[in-house]
């Protein structure tokens, strides 16, 4: 047991104390679809089966209208906003990674004490990932002050970013997947041995190698996207066809680091995890007594697969389809486990997603692509030019070139006594005026963000604002423009960036579409009024009275 765990068990007669009332069901399970916007429901819904999304909406509550509200749309963010009911201002994961005031680069949850835990035990030598960074608690943290240590809680992703940002500081257990080997693993934050179960699990990891991806769709299906292997698509770059069917090697005549990284791409990522979803529910006992469990669940292939062959594509149609499966099985599984009526079931994404302009499907003219190197490159010629004499410094003076974010070294800032303003105000009036660019803003301070005047933008820009971590320049860009690094990417607050759905399932919920505008931040709010379990602080999110039956 953890040394959190250990000081966490001195304390259950004040837990169940507060425990008095409680409302929540043996399980609540929370599930998370990386890279899922609610435009994948609505399109290819009339080939979803009667007991997966359609159960949902069926036995429980669609917001139709939830969209986030924060300005960065990635995983970090979307995760710890959805486990914590904050936003990034006050949760402080401002995107998956930042720069410190001192210069050096962070990722959204390293952690610098813990260390991995994997089945040869802990690995003292290598550093591994925990939620230290986060600002805040999350549902699992007042989940645990509400009902104690018999509670259990786990929260289970291929991405160890998606897992610590809703397992937060008082899971149980964290476990991801270790991207070498295709096992799950934890830290030490969380645990110092894997548990059993978990080891065993992972005898299988390579239980997909040389698998074939066959069409899970009716062939009449697939007339809502671009044809197979679009010329823009990239399944190359994770050792896939751009065709399906396709073979799961990644070029790997054993089970290898290729291997695991087609298989992240394909629906066989989220077999591996629903898996061991399903290992946890029966080896954690999970909704088996009175206490009330916590189960979160984050499908990271859905991302994976989107980023390499875009949403108009067959894969992604594949894919939306078998993800519905994964579901109603899930479903399926829990009403045998736990008992029908027995658990509370609530899903939404962490982002959506842009289109590829190339699509076919997309009206002509609309659209385009930031060559983000050639860019860079540029920008800093012209601060060199302007501020330098021409001279660059070494490794020049951006640190990260992104949409939508920009910033600078600090570093050479300092050493060559430049001024940040004048350069992040030379670097946003250079940006604003590249193709492709709606806007631009100076974010160095809060006072910047509240000058902005679309106040949309700075609506959402003030959502996700940290003086100490948040970029120096944010680039809004036109609609349907996006990076060139993959066929499809997310992070803007444009509308298929931000619209996901949001269902609540269970006793407490009402039923039907409910059009009430909603944000995923809402999530752990009203679960936890549903639940009965207060906050220690103040949340961003509000009660979605609209999910509760009164």
């Amino acid at each position: 047991m953890s040394m959190k765990r250990v000081i966490a068990s001195l304390l259950p007669v004040l837990w169940v104390g507060l425990a008095a009332g409680q409302s929540a069901p043996p399980l609540t399970v929370v599930m998370v679809i990386d890279q899922f916007p609610l435009d994948l429901v609505e399109r290819y819904g009339d080939l979803f089966g009667e007991d997966g999304f359609k159960r949902l909406e069926r036995d429980g509550a669609l917001f139709t209208e939830c969209r986030y509200s924060h300005a960065v749309l990635e995983t970090g963010p979307g995760h710890v906003t959805i486990g914590t009911g904050c936003n990034p201002r006050t949760h402080g994961i401002v995107a998956n990674g930042w720069q410190k005031p001192s210069g050096s680069e962070v990722y959204c949850v390293e952690c610098t004490s813990a260390r991995p835990v994997n089945d040869n035990g802990r690995q003292d030598s290598l550093k591994s990932s925990c939620p230290e960074n986060v600002r805040c608690d999350g549902l699992s943290d007042a989940w645990r002050g509400a009902f104690g240590d018999q509670a259990r809680i786990w929260s289970l992703s291929l991405k160890d970013r998606a897992a610590i940002g809703m397992g937060m500081h008082e899971a149980d257990g964290a476990l991801w997947m270790d991207r070498s080997s295709g096992k799950f693993e934890t830290s030490s934050y969380y645990l110092d041995h894997l548990p059993q179960w978990c080891i065993n699990y992972n005898r299988n990891a390579g239980r997909f190698f040389d698998g074939t991806w066959e069409r899970a769709v009716r062939p009449d299906g697939y007339y809502r996207c671009d044809t197979d292997a679009a010329w823009f698509e990239d399944g190359t770059k994770a050792g896939l066809l751009n065709t399906l069917p396709k073979q799961i090697t990644g070029g790997d005549s054993l089970a290898g680091k290729g291997y695991v990284r087609a298989l992240y791409a394909t629906p066989f990522g989220n077999d591996l995890l629903y898996g061991l979803a399903k290992e946890c529910v029966r080896a954690e006992q999970l909704g088996k007594d009175k206490t009330p469990d916590l189960l979160w669940v984050s499908f990271s292939s859905n991302d994976v697969c989107g980023h390499f062959f875009g949403p108009n594509s067959h894969e992604i149609c594949d894919m939306t389809v078998r993800t519905d499966r994964v579901l109603a099985d899930f479903l399926k599984h829990l009403d045998a486990q736990v008992g029908k009526g027995n658990y509370w079931f609530v899903l939404t994404a962490d982002h959506g997603v842009c289109p590829p302009h190339e699509s076919a499907l997309m009206p002509s003219g609309m659209g385009g692509r930031f060559d983000t190197e050639r860019m860079k490159s540029e920008l800093e010629d012209h601060l060199a030019q302007t501020f330098m004499n021409g001279l660059l410094p070494k490794g020049g003076v951006i640190s990260a070139f992104e949409i939508p974010t920009i910033s600078f070294k600090l570093t050479a800032v300092e050493t060559e006594s430049l001024d940040l303003r004048s350069l992040a105000t030379a670097a946003a009036n250079w940006l604003a005026a590249q193709p492709g660019v709606s806007q631009t803003a100076i974010t160095l301070s809060m006072e910047d963000v509240a000058a902005i005047s679309d106040s949309r933008l700075r609506s959402h820009i003030e959502q996700s604002y940290d003086s100490e971590r948040f970029s120096h320049v944010y680039l809004h860009p036109q609609p349907y423009w996006q990076s060139n690094g993959v066929c499809s990417n997310h992070g803007t607050i444009h509308g298929y960036d931000t619209h996901v759905p949001l269902y609540f399932m269970g006793k407490a919920f009402t039923r039907g579409r409910m059009s009430t505008a909603a944000d995923p931040v809402d999530l752990a709010p009203t679960l936890a009024a549903a639940a009965g379990v207060t906050w220690t602080a103040p949340r961003d999110g509000r009660v979605l009275g609209d999910a509760l039956i009164k």
